[in-house]
């Protein structure tokens, strides 16, 4: 078997081959690597004598993570791009080629230094694809792990300002309900940025509402959403019920064992098929001790029972588990076939960004954005673009 070591650059002129891997899309195949792109997928009987062997091991197209605040003891709210790259390489460890920096919600001061930071990030790193704010656009009553303080509407300027930042903000998560936010929503889409909803104790007309003003996304199921409630004899659905029930919205899981037990994700899988994404989550205390400390902005968490938890609460703070784990915890725990699982943690957040048609996939013309796992689903290798960020 070959030593993860040996794995040639494969971002030159010269062709490299791939052979005797499982590909998790084409059983049976070699890929052909040049320029940092796959350049075909040929059959295995027709890979050159020097092919590299595989023989032993799973490739899969990266992983995307659209959703993380951190890892390794480090966090994206750090206002210092040397704690983001070390981020970035904690997840490259764990698959992830391609990610999202998300932000817990901030007064306006301290959001402005952690975007300056992070633009000087992303501008080094193409394994970062911009920032994801998860608030302050929140409701208080469903702030989750969010310091409530925090929290406020959008301003008259707000969508202006954030977009002054050369494509930074990719992402964003608000509450439907809060006043100004269809408007925000509006302008926010129009420039390409993704809207999610979530944190929010939204009802059907403040979706529909968001919905016609551009919102396609929903933050993580089940997780600081508004539920069925009855007024009267009347039911009246939650957030949760609307988003389960819609034809068009994507959403995302954070399958990590804890967050949600089986019977909720099969719910989410049955009702959105294609369009159900997963995510980590993730934050400083991913790959940490038990007792380990971080905090969510203000809020002190705590590494504890393998998930992120809110000092002196009943809460969740967060996951420390990477998205790596997500894909064991579908295919090994829950029975997903292979394929499945690696459209809900690569394929399907390649589209929510608008990457797919790069990304993704192991398919002639894309990325060389590659995952090489052993037989148990552990990372020994990434390659981004053909460079490897990890072996």
């Amino acid at each position: 078997m070959l030593s993860i070591d040996a794995l040639p650059d494969v971002t030159g002129s010269e062709p490299v081959v791939l052979r005797g891997a499982r590909l998790v899309e084409t059983e049976g195949s070699a890929l052909v690597l040049r320029n940092g792109r796959i350049e075909a997928v040929i059959p295995a009987a027709e890979a050159p004598a020097d092919a590299v062997d595989l023989d032993g091991y799973v490739v899969l197209p990266g992983l995307i993570d659209v959703h993380a605040h951190g890892g390794g003891g480090y966090s994206f709210d750090d206002p210092d791009p040397d704690a983001h790259h070390e981020v970035l390489r904690f997840h490259a460890r764990h698959g992830v080629t391609t990610m999202q920096a998300s932000l817990v919600s901030a007064y306006p001061e301290d959001l402005e230094r952690q975007l300056d930071a992070l633009a000087i990030t992303a501008a080094g790193s193409t394994q970062l694809h911009g920032v994801h704010l998860e608030g302050p656009y929140l409701a208080v009553e469903q702030c989750g792990a969010h310091d409530p303080q925090a929290l406020r509407t959008p301003a008259a300027d707000e969508a202006e300002r954030l977009l002054a930042r050369s494509g930074l903000v990719r992402m964003a998560t608000v509450a439907p309900e809060l006043e100004g936010v269809p408007e925000f929503v509006h302008r926010l889409t129009q420039a390409g940025v993704v809207v999610a909803a979530g944190h929010s104790e939204a009802r059907g007309p403040e979706l529909a509402s968001a919905v016609d003003n551009g919102l396609t996304h929903l933050t993580h199921l089940w997780s600081c959403q508004s539920a069925l409630v009855r007024r009267g004899p009347w039911r009246v659905p939650g957030l949760i019920e609307e988003s389960l029930a819609s034809e068009q919205l994507t959403a995302e899981i954070i399958a990590d064992g804890h967050h949600l037990p089986p019977a909720l994700i099969e719910i989410a899988r049955r009702c959105l098929g294609e369009r159900l994404i997963a995510i980590s989550d993730a934050t400083a205390g991913a790959g940490m001790p038990a007792g380990y400390r971080y905090r969510l902005g203000v809020v002190e968490c705590e590494v504890a029972d393998g998930v992120g938890k809110i000092v002196g609460q009943d809460a969740f703070g967060g996951s420390t588990t990477p998205l790596d784990g997500m894909l064991r915890h579908l295919h090994q725990t829950l029975g997903w076939p292979l394929t499945e699982a690696v459209a809900a943690t690569s394929t399907r957040p390649a589209k929510l960004l608008g990457l797919a048609h790069r990304k993704g996939r192991l398919t002639p013309g894309y990325d060389a954005d590659l995952t090489l796992l052993d037989h148990n689903l552990t990372i020994q290798a990434t390659t981004q673009s053909g460079t490897w960020i990890h072996q």
